[in-house]
């Protein structure tokens, strides 16, 4: 039983690493990594027994679930999403890795993990388009600087998410265990 907590946890770290990597470097996670992870996570738990797949399952449900409606929704408006797709798959096979109740606090610090990375995006955005920014304050005062940061490209550029939810993952892992 320990040898199969080890080998979880080794799938689930280069799960993670594989994840973030991709989405990071390339903002793309392939459907090969998401699919080995997902593979891995269900044999895992099939090799556990009877419990540890319904914690697989529930894991990717709860995990997973939120993120494949965030992506429907923006797919449904007509847009590619308010997450990636390869974010939402990503997200399904660390639930599955992680179980219950790994995956709910995995929900909880990808979240928060993303939420940093969407403060340091913008910020970096703004910090590089300053010079508009601060002209406009000038110019029109808190109004135009206002109109001037809303209309900064930053804001359509989104975040690589799944390397957010990759960090979640193995925080939550540290932590609950």
């Amino acid at each position: 039983m320990a040898a199969l907590f080890w080998v979880r946890w080794g799938a689930l770290l280069g799960l993670a690493l594989a994840v973030a990597g991709w989405d990071l470097r390339r903002r793309l996670i392939p459907n090969a990594v998401v699919a080995a992870g997902l593979g891995a996570g269900l044999v895992l738990a099939v090799l556990a027994g009877g419990p540890a797949l319904v914690a697989a399952g529930l894991g990717a449900a709860v995990l997973g679930g939120p993120m494949v409606l965030l992506w429907l929704a923006g797919a449904a408006a007509g847009g590619q999403g308010l997450v990636g797709a390869g974010d939402a798959k990503a997200a399904l096979a660390l639930g599955a890795l992680l179980g219950m109740p790994d995956a709910l606090a995995g929900l909880f610090w990808g979240a928060a993990a993303g939420a940093l990375l969407a403060l340091a995006a913008v910020g970096r955005g703004l910090w590089r388009g300053r010079g508009p920014i601060l002209a406009a304050l000038r110019r029109d005062g808190g109004w135009g600087c206002l109109c001037a940061i809303l209309a900064d490209p930053v804001w359509g550029q989104g975040i690589p998410y799944g390397a957010a939810l990759s960090a979640g993952a193995v925080v939550a892992a540290l932590l609950v265990r």
